[in-house]
C-alpha cells in the first residue's frame, strides 16, 4: 500500500513539474517574442511573405495553380502555413503584401498572429528539450537547469518574430527528439513513438528538405539500438526501423507524387545544387587558412583573436562579406561559373561531386570539418561551455550507465551538423538543436559538481 502511495505521488510530482515547465515556457518564450519591437523582415524573409501571397491568391482564385505558386525550390509546410493564417486574419495579410514590396514602412502589427503562433511552437520546442533531458537523467535538477539554459539564450524564441522556416522546423525536430527520448527510455520494444517519430520527421522534410537524409541515417540507428540497446530480436528490431521509415514515407509521398505529376522528376526538392555550389569555394582555402579557421570561426571573440595572432590579412577570406571572401565567392563569378558549366551535363550536382569533391575528397572532408566546428556554436558562449564540459558529462553519464541513450540522442544534431558542414557553408542557424546536447552537458556537469562541493562541505562541518 506505501508503494502504491508513493508511485501515485511521484506521479502526481511529474505531472505538476511537467505543468509547470510549459507553462514558464510559454510565458518567457511569448514574452521574448511579442514584447520588443517588430523588425521588418528581410532577404529571405521577403521571399516566403511573397510566396505565401502569391499561394493564398492561388488558393482563393479558381483559374490559379497552387502547385505554380509553390514552384519547386521550397517545401510546402511553411509557405502553407503562412498562407492559411491570411484566411483567418486579413490584416497579416495585409502586412505581407507590404513587406514583400519595395515600400519603405509598413504596419508590422499585421505580423502578430503568425509571431503569436510561432512563439507558441518556439514555447513547446524549448518544452520538448525539457522533457527529454528529464527522461535521459532521470533527474529534475538538470532538466530544470537545462531549460533554464535554452531559455536564457533564446534559442527558439528568436525565430519566433521572423518570417523563416526555422520556428515551424526546429519545433518538429524538438518533438522528434523527444520521441527518441521516449524510445531510449522505454524499456521495451513500442512502435507508436516509432511511427510518431518518423511521421514527424517526414514533417520537417516537407519544411526544410535535408531532414529527409536525416531519416535516411536514423533508420539503421533505431534497429541498431532495438536490437543492441534494448536486446530486442532481429526480427522485433527490423519492424522498427521499417515501420519508421514507411511512416516517413508516407507523409513524404503526396509531395513526391506532386514533383513527379507537374515537374517529371522523383524527388522531395531541388534546391540541393544551387547550396552545394556556395560551398565549394571553401575547399579552395590554403591549410594555413584552414588551421587559422579553427581560432576565427570561434564564437563571439574568434575573428578578433585570430586577427591579433595572425593578421587581418591571412584571415580576410574567412569572413563574411570581404570582396575576397569564400563566401562571397560563391555567391559571385565563381557560382556563375560552375552552374554554367554543370547546367550542360545531366545530372548536375553528380557532376559537381565528381569535379569537385571526389577528386580531392581529403581536402573536402578536412574542410568539413571546420565548416562543422563554425556552424556548432549555438547559444555562443553556452555551446562552448557545454562542449568544454562535455567529457565531464560523459564520465557522469558512465557512472550511471546511462551513457549510451545519451550518445544515440545527440546523433541527429550532429549528423545534421555534418551533412551542412559537407554540402552548405553551414551557418549557425542551422544548428539550433544542438542546444539540446550542449544545454544538457553544462547542466549535468554542474550539478554533480554542486552536489559534489556540497558533499565536501558536509564533512567538513561533521568534522568539526
Amino acid at each position: 500500500m506505501l508503494n502504491v502511495s508513493a508511485s501515485a505521488h511521484d506521479l502526481k510530482s511529474e505531472r505538476v513539474q511537467t505543468a509547470l515547465a510549459l507553462g514558464v515556457c510559454l510565458v518567457v518564450v511569448l514574452a521574448q517574442t511579442l514584447m520588443p519591437e517588430y523588425r521588418r523582415p528581410v532577404a529571405d524573409a521577403n521571399g516566403y511573405a511573397r510566396l505565401a501571397v502569391e499561394l493564398a491568391e492561388a488558393w482563393a482564385s479558381p483559374g490559379k495553380s497552387a502547385s505554380a505558386a509553390m514552384g519547386f525550390y521550397l517545401n510546402p509546410m511553411y509557405p502553407g502555413f503562412l498562407a492559411l493564417l491570411t484566411f483567418v486574419d486579413e490584416s497579416f495579410m495585409a502586412a505581407l503584401k507590404c513587406v514583400r514590396s519595395a515600400e519603405a514602412s509598413c504596419d508590422l502589427s499585421g505580423l502578430t498572429l503568425a509571431f503569436l503562433l510561432q512563439g507558441i511552437l518556439a514555447a513547446l520546442s524549448t518544452f520538448f528539450v525539457f522533457l527529454a533531458t528529464r527522461l535521459l537523467t532521470a533527474d529534475l535538477r538538470i532538466a530544470w537547469l537545462t531549460l533554464i539554459i535554452v531559455l536564457s539564450v533564446k534559442t527558439f524564441a528568436d525565430y519566433a518574430p521572423q518570417l523563416l522556416t526555422e520556428s515551424l522546423a526546429f519545433f518538429f525536430v524538438m518533438l522528434f527528439t523527444w520521441l527518441l527520448a521516449v524510445i531510449l527510455n522505454s524499456r521495451d520494444v513500442r512502435l507508436a513513438p516509432v511511427i510518431w517519430a518518423g511521421a514527424v520527421l517526414g514533417l520537417a522534410t516537407l519544411t526544410r528538405p535535408s531532414y529527409q537524409y536525416l531519416i535516411v541515417f536514423m533508420a539503421p540507428v533505431l534497429f541498431l539500438w532495438f536490437r543492441f540497446g534494448s536486446n530486442a530480436g532481429w526480427r522485433v528490431s527490423f519492424r522498427a526501423g521499417a515501420v519508421f521509415t514507411v511512416a516517413a514515407a508516407a507523409v513524404l509521398t503526396p509531395w513526391v507524387i506532386r514533383n513527379y505529376l507537374d515537374l517529371g522528376v522523383v524527388t522531395v526538392n531541388s534546391g540541393g545544387a544551387r547550396v552545394f555550389v556556395e560551398r565549394l569555394p571553401y575547399n579552395l582555402m590554403t591549410w594555413s587558412e584552414w588551421g587559422m579557421s579553427f581560432i576565427y570561426w570561434l564564437p563571439d571573440f574568434g575573428d578578433n583573436l585570430a586577427t591579433i595572432l595572425f593578421s587581418k590579412e591571412s584571415v580576410r577570406r574567412l569572413s563574411w562579406y570581404h570582396p575576397d571572401s569564400f563566401y562571397m565567392m560563391g555567391r559571385g563569378q565563381f557560382f556563375y561559373d560552375v552552374r554554367a558549366l554543370a547546367a550542360q551535363h545531366a545530372d548536375p550536382l553528380g557532376f559537381m561531386l565528381r569535379e569537385y569533391v571526389w577528386g580531392d575528397l581529403f581536402k573536402h572532408l578536412a574542410v568539413t570539418v571546420t565548416l562543422a566546428v563554425r556552424g556548432m556554436w549555438v547559444g555562443n558562449y553556452v555551446s562552448l561551455v557545454g562542449l568544454i564540459m562535455l567529457p565531464g558529462c560523459v564520465w557522469i553519464l558512465v557512472r550511471q550507465q546511462r551513457l549510451v541513450p545519451f550518445l544515440v540522442y545527440c546523433l541527429p544534431p550532429c549528423f545534421m551538423l555534418g551533412l551542412y558542414a559537407f554540402v552548405s557553408v553551414n551557418v549557425v542557424r542551422y544548428n539550433e538543436p544542438l542546444i539540446a546536447v550542449f544545454a544538457l552537458s553544462a547542466a549535468t556537469a554542474i550539478v554533480y559538481l554542486a552536489d559534489f562541493a556540497w558533499t565536501r562541505m558536509r564533512r567538513i562541518r561533521n568534522i568539526e
